[in-house]
């Protein structure tokens, strides 16, 4: 993962952020349009498969990537009702709008943000 801090200045430059906090989680959300949100843990394997796929497309559209570690922020992912990883959730204006469930490619999720 790219970078610390959780602002869509640094998504703009590509790359996924890492979230610290539940405070910088609901900031980055509440803050911009849309949010893609990956929820992982380093030990899943398929969360390893899905990890490049967001940091290519996290380049290529104008919204930040978030990376949760379901490990470290076990409440966050608990509160969003990720039962399974890798998880990738798309956020508009707050609001959960669409879940991937699994590797999921590029295309898919730049779907869901059009």
């Amino acid at each position: 993962m790219s970078s610390d801090a959780a602002s869509g200045n640094d998504a703009q430059a590509g790359g996924i952020i890492d979230v610290e906090s539940a405070a910088t989680f609901e900031e980055t959300v509440a803050e911009n349009h849309q949010v893609v949100v990956d929820y992982f843990a380093d030990w899943c394997g398929p969360c390893k498969q899905q990890t490049p796929i967001l940091e290519e497309l996290s380049g290529a559209i104008d919204a930040p990537v978030l990376g949760v570690d379901t490990d470290e922020h076990n409440g966050l992912a608990a509160e969003a009702g990720v039962r399974s990883i890798p998880t990738v959730a798309i956020y508009r204006d707050g609001e959960e709008v669409e879940r991937f469930v699994g590797v999921t490619g590029a295309d898919e999720i730049r779907a869901a943000l059009e």
